[in-house]
């Protein structure tokens, strides 16, 4: 029963179709309804499967960074049970803090978009009519199993996949499951061959009331079908992502090829195992940055706030970087580029065009107020008020269009009141046309409206410049033509007349012609302004809908996206092999009409062939796998499906297209932001590892512990870090290309910067402060000296300070990669200055208060030496700023 498939009825009889379903007129009894709920389920659909908020926490820690900071808790808790009193188990301690802070910070986030994602309802309506035991009854539409009769009319959302048995004037909207804006007109099973008979869950009523014989429910419909494929799509890690995972490989394996190589080295200067182990340890700890995952996280979850200000509700944090490096932009045409909502574009009458964007010209043509009064006469359109008291039409999109033109002039309400109803004939799908008749002074006047071919024929006279006249073969060729020109511009014609008779017509003939009315599916108006942005910044738009090319082509000329596109339509695309869909992706200009969603997939899997980064974004059910499989899904929040939004990882709160482009820059400042904190914190990493390195190789104290390596990694450079997670985005930002895919976060030269020039620089600098210090003490090369010794803790306390200091230069050098950051300097970051005073206030707080001095091992450090280490920053900025210009005068190497 549930197994028969939409086209098997084709040549059954309405008896033939009813045993075939097992049901019949009356619909089911209680008891068999009750046998197929069992055997089919309930007619649900599940968009957005809860998940446990304890499996949501656990899945923060199984990333690569994690991990790693996990392994190095491990091994610090490792290293103390070995040498206790070292501090390792404090290390290990705060690398666990470390990454419990940034889990629970995620967590928070996502959760917040779990409860929201639950919020929002289902597509299938709550209560539907159907036939029980011969009755009709109210029922939860999750009672409607095959077979059953459902009753719809106006207004309803359709519950279940069916066949119609009875129809009256029924226009349904199927936009969210085909993509097309315009309404289709459905007929009963047998009456006619040339419209559907098929009804499917999810589709809107628009006119008229039907009976619908259930043939499929729940995920066994066709947007249930659509729902489940966009839940087998797999999804691709994210380019941040991928760029973390690398950056954590390289720091992994730099950091255990350091350790492996200084453990075996502790042996040739003979040290034990177990001391060479420990050091081993504190190389591998010292090499990670601790604080990059908080910050990165920190960094990403602003972003996102920021993006929720206006209107985007970022479900996973790493979108927002993802969206910065789109190459390609697949969007769906309806509810997307345009409002889902049909508009007049333009009438003609008194054989000129006049576009509604210019109403005087409209008020001022001859025939202006009897085309007017046709619009309202012949409309069956009811006005009522909305919650705050602002006039609303109801009806028919294409009468709502007409209706909402007239009482922009006259008056929509008075108009149709002008005269007595006393008779018309309703549109159907077969003659194309419908009139209303008017008692008129002592005349019967019928206003008509329909199809251009049907009106144009059954027209014998014209109405121009206020006289009407008879209409000649050649004004016939000629309104024929100017109907299919707006045809084929993708516009929706109607054509109006109207006659005038002593006697009560039953006929519409001998009409007098009085114009067309062309409409269209408007696009938003902030749409061209955000298409212009993203093809400064590189980004190719490429529009994939459900509608016909004609329409689909006449929008995207008008939005600016293309001028002279090659048009491909779902039937060319089937035919496609993969190869051949990426030579056309490959030219400038590509529309996509009349597509399946399979199709859509398909489109987006040739594009991320080829290497680009895609984001698709869309409202309608038919763009659910599409979305989930791009790298970036943008669903709309008010005119989306549930299913879109579940499959997106944006949801346009205030669905504005325009709100992509502010994304896409974000993005982009995001990806440069990480970028600079991270070359900013790789650079301390230098002045850690050292000391431990001439520790093993020289017989010098320790310059600097593990617990201030930890205060540096955790305390003094976090705030700066964020701070440049934070920096406005550059000027020129929206008018560079996107990155290449090739492109790494974490370059070879960002390590070369760092590791290579300042990095040394700030080490030497600690250095120098350090053995000033110790000879200025009286120490003398190789004497060793316990940790409680005050000149030893002055040296490391110095040293600390130095490193500090440097890194009060690097946090500004960093604002900038090639450009000077002198005049960066000026501009207030609010996170960098509060970072700078807490960094100072910590260094100074632990030399000079001595209830810091056994932990931190420090000691006070003489005046004389701060003019010494506050020069740290000038020398650290003079030296990136030499680099800088060498950059720009091409000595690229040098570049971060």
């Amino acid at each position: 029963m549930e197994g028969m498939e939409f086209g098997e009825y084709e040549g059954m009889s309405r008896e033939e179709l009813f045993k075939t379903l097992d049901s019949s007129e009356k619909g089911l009894t209680t008891a068999e309804a009750q046998e197929r709920k069992k055997k089919y389920g309930v007619n649900q659909l599940v968009f957005h499967r809860k998940k446990s908020p304890y499996v949501m926490l656990l899945e923060e820690f199984k990333g690569m960074f994690p991990i790693l900071l996990l392994i190095s808790s491990i091994l610090s808790f490792f290293a103390h049970i070995l040498k206790p009193g070292e501090g390792y188990n404090l290390i290990g301690a705060a690398l666990l803090g470390v990454v419990i802070l940034n889990a629970a910070v995620s967590f928070i986030q996502r959760y917040k978009v779990e409860q929201l994602m639950q919020s929002f309802l289902d597509y299938i309506p709550k209560e539907v009519a159907l036939l029980r035991n011969g009755d009709r009854k109210l029922m939860d539409a999750k009672e409607t199993v095959p077979g059953d009769i459902l009753l719809v009319q106006e207004g309803d959302k359709i519950s279940a996949d069916g066949i119609l048995i009875a129809s009256n004037q029924l226009l349904v909207d199927e936009s969210i499951l085909t993509g097309e804006s315009e309404p289709v007109e459905k007929v009963a099973f047998g009456n006619h061959d040339d419209f559907s008979c098929e009804v499917f869950s999810g589709s809107t009523v628009m006119r008229g009331n039907a009976t619908i014989l259930v043939i499929k429910t729940g995920r066994s419909t066709h947007i249930g079908s659509i729902s489940e494929l966009s839940q087998t799509v797999e999804r691709d890690l994210t380019p941040m992502q991928k760029e973390l995972k690398l950056f954590v490989k390289k720091i992994t394996y730099l950091a255990l090829a350091i350790g492996f190589i200084f453990f075996v080295l502790g042996f040739v200067i003979g040290n034990t195992f177990w001391t060479n182990l420990i050091f081993a340890i504190g190389i591998i700890v010292a090499n990670v940055p601790e604080g990059l995952l908080p910050t990165v996280t920190l960094a990403l979850t602003q972003a996102s706030y920021r993006m929720g200000r206006r209107n985007a509700i970022i479900k996973t944090i790493l979108s927002v970087e993802t969206l910065g490096s789109t190459t390609v932009i697949c969007t769906d045409k309806t509810g997307t580029l345009t409002q889902n909502k049909l508009h007049v574009d333009r009438v003609y009458l008194d054989f000129k065009e006049i576009f509604a964007a210019a109403p005087w010209d409209f008020k001022k043509a001859p025939t202006a107020d009897t085309m007017e009064e046709v619009m309202a006469l012949c409309n069956e359109v009811v006005t009522a008020q909305d919650e705050r008291g602002n006039k609303i039409f109801k009806g028919d999109p294409t009468e709502v269009a007409m209706a909402e033109f007239a009482d922009e002039f006259t008056g929509y309400d008075k108009l149709s009141g002008l005269y007595e109803l006393v008779g018309g004939k309703p549109f159907t799908p077969e003659e194309k046309y419908m009139y209303t008749t008017y008692k008129k002074n002592s005349s019967f006047y019928m206003t008509v409206k329909g199809a251009p071919e049907v009106i144009i024929e059954r027209c014998t006279r014209v109405q121009e410049n206020e006289a009407v006249t008879v209409l000649s073969p050649t004004e016939k060729r000629q309104l024929t033509e100017t109907a299919e020109r707006y045809a084929d511009d993708g516009l929706r014609v109607l054509a109006l007349a109207y006659s005038l008779a002593d006697e009560l017509p039953d006929k519409a003939e001998d009409l007098i012609f009085v114009g067309f009315v062309a409409m269209i599916d408007p696009p938003r108006p902030e749409v061209p302004d955000a298409v212009s942005a993203c093809k400064t910044a590189g980004i190719k738009i490429i529009v994939i809908s459900g509608d016909k090319a004609e329409t689909v082509r006449n929008i995207a000329r008008e939005l600016g996206i293309v001028k002279d596109p090659r048009i491909i339509q779902g039937e060319e695309l089937a035919e496609m092999t993969k190869e051949q869909l990426i030579q056309e992706l490959q030219k400038e200009e590509i529309i996509f009409a009349r597509t399946a969603p399979e199709q859509k997939l398909k489109i987006v899997d040739a594009l991320k062939d080829m290497d680009e980064v895609v984001a698709v974004t869309g409202d309608g059910v038919n763009d659910a796998p599409a979305l989930k499989r791009a790298d970036i899904g943008v669903s709309m929040g008010l005119s989306g499906t549930d299913v879109a939004k579940e499959a997106s990882d944006i949801i346009l709160l205030d669905d504005n297209f325009a709100t992509i482009v502010k994304a896409i820059q974000e993005g982009r400042a995001v990806y440069d932001n990480i970028k600079k904190f991270i070359t900013y914190i790789l650079t301390s990493n230098i002045p850690e590892i050292v000391p431990f390195i001439a520790y093993v190789l020289f017989p010098i104290p320790l310059p600097i512990t593990v617990i201030q390596i930890l205060s540096i990694d955790l305390i003094t450079d976090i705030l700066p870090a964020i701070g440049l997670g934070n920096e406005p985005p550059e000027d020129d930002i929206m008018v560079r290309p996107p990155r290449r895919r090739e492109e790494r976060l974490v370059s070879l030269r960002t390590f070369f910067r760092s590791y290579g020039i300042i990095g040394p620089v700030e080490a030497a600098l600690s250095f120098m402060v350090f053995f000033i210090i110790l000879y200025g003490g009286g120490w003398a090369w190789g004497q060793r000296l316990p940790e409680t010794d005050a000149l030893y803790r002055q040296a490391a306390g110095a040293f600390l300070a130095t490193i500090v200091f440097s890194q009060i230069g690097n946090v500004n050098a960093c604002r900038t990669n090639r450009q000077s950051a002198l005049r960066h300097i000026a501009r207030f970051n609010s996170w960098i200055t509060a970072g700078i005073l807490v960094e100072t206030a910590f260094i100074f707080s632990i030399v000079y208060v001595p209830i810091f001095y056994v932990f931190f091992t420090t000691a006070p450090v003489d005046w004389k030496m701060w003019p010494v280490i506050m020069t740290a920053p000038l020398v650290i900025l003079g030296v990136e700023e030499v680099r800088k210009w060498l950059v720009r005068r091409g000595v690229t190497p040098l570049s971060a």
